[in-house]
């Protein structure tokens, strides 16, 4: 069997006899990763599995989505990811804001991309795994194919189109002889698998101010652009405390959410029961969200958002990224962690997609089920996607206290995936 054969068949690498799990689960010991897309998933249960901690999987599952759904979680999106260290009893958040390029190309703006900054960050100050085997299955999947998921097939359908105007970006989202991908097929991104394997062996540095960061900004400034290295290096993620509020008997439980440009207070009216409206998104919108937590009770998501569908609708030459947009919505995202403080136990983990109100729709799920009491399966069925497609893991009683009452589910009205990720 050849390399590319062997990814077809197991694109995660993970062990034989490994099967994947009830979408709901509950069990005496318990681990867990929900994603908007299926494949992303499966890198951050293996992370797990392979000795990663909730972080670890968190950044797996970044750049794994940057390669199975880059409509929505590309190396060029902006967002915010929220990290609970149980054992330290910190929860800290990283904002990567959108900020606009210095010099739009042909008219268009385009976003910095800050996120592999952010991730670098979260790996240094809770990361457990090296950083290589955070990076390396996202490559893995780009340099021999991974099946074009449902998820994002969903997204050409709706946004392929879009994409005429940029014949980079229309060559990276075609099959062979230009065909448009279809779901199921076996998608080779070898320029992206390169940078993948820029930033797994050179680290994350290397993005922002060395020999990948002129690559880059030499690049846009041939596509009319600009980009100056400066730029790169300025723009900083910011990691600091999030936004909280406490909740429960005598407040010790609190909730917390991304602060400022991002959308946490929207998070937090759908905590406070003000749940969006709208129907069930049609695709991503542009917008992703992850969760993971592991079994020492550590939790880690990501709000991702590239601005809209396809961001810029733009790609680099060369690098096979695309280019975020920073459109007034590019900002509306949060996750959301609840959590004793005291303790270090966590309640509640999750992130939503598909809109920019699904910070929103992510708070009205916390609440249904930390607040309420109920299931999260019957919560995401009930809903049917309103306002987004929201990623929940939840221990209502915490991880030590019960973790057979533990449990997470797939949103149906999106196309990700829900897993337990525990050894047998």
């Amino acid at each position: 069997m050849t390399d590319r054969d062997a990814n077809a068949a197991n694109p995660t690498g993970r062990s034989p006899g490994r099967t994947f799990l009830s979408p709901l689960v509950r069990s005496a010991t318990f681990a867990a990763v929900s994603a908007d897309e299926s494949r992303a998933a499966e890198v951050g249960r293996e992370t797990l599995l392979n000795g990663g901690n909730a972080t670890d999987a968190a950044i797996a599952m970044y750049f794994a989505l940057a390669v199975t759904l880059p409509s929505a979680g590309g190396l060029g999106a902006s967002g915010a990811c929220i990290v609970h260290n149980s054992k330290k009893l910190v929860t800290e958040s990283f904002v990567f804001a959108p900020a606009a390029a210095p010099g739009p190309v042909n008219g268009v703006a385009f976003t910095v991309p800050v996120g592999v900054r952010a991730m670098t960050l979260m790996h240094v100050r809770h990361g457990q795994a090296r950083w290589e085997q955070v990076v390396a299955p996202g490559e893995r999947l780009a340099r021999f194919g991974a099946p074009v998921s449902r998820a994002l097939s969903r997204d050409l359908q709706a946004g392929a189109a879009l994409l005429g105007a940029d014949r980079e970006a229309q060559r990276i989202f075609s099959g062979p002889g230009g065909a448009p991908l279809a779901e199921g097929d076996n998608w080779v991104q070898p320029e992206l698998a390169a940078t993948l394997g820029i930033v797994r062996s050179r680290g994350g540095v290397d993005f922002f101010q060395g020999t990948f960061a002129r690559t880059l900004s030499d690049q846009i400034s041939q596509m009319g652009g600009s980009l100056p290295l400066a730029s790169l290096r300025n723009a900083v993620p910011q990691a600091g405390p999030p936004v909280s509020e406490g909740t429960g008997a005598f407040g010790r439980l609190r909730v917390y959410v991304a602060p400022p440009p991002m959308a946490g207070a929207a998070a937090l009216a759908g905590w406070r029961g003000q749940a969006p409206g709208g129907a069930a998104p049609a695709n991503s919108g542009g917008f992703s969200g992850l969760a993971a937590v592991d079994d020492k009770g550590n939790a880690a998501a990501c709000s991702l958002s590239m601005g809209q569908l396809f961001g810029a609708r733009m790609a680099v030459p060369g690098t096979g990224m695309l280019l975020g947009s920073p459109t007034p919505d590019a900002a509306s995202v949060s996750p959301m962690i609840i959590a004793y403080p005291g303790s270090g136990e966590f309640v509640f983990a999750g992130a939503g997609g598909g809109a920019a109100t699904a910070s929103q729709a992510t708070g009205a799920v916390a609440r249904a089920t930390v607040e309420d009491g109920q299931k999260v399966a019957a919560v995401l069925a009930a809903r049917r996607g309103q306002g987004g497609y929201v990623n929940a893991i939840v221990c209502p009683e915490g991880l030590r206290g019960g973790a057979e009452a533990c449990q997470t589910a797939i949103d149906p009205a999106g196309a990700g995936l829900a897993l337990l990720a525990i050894s047998r």
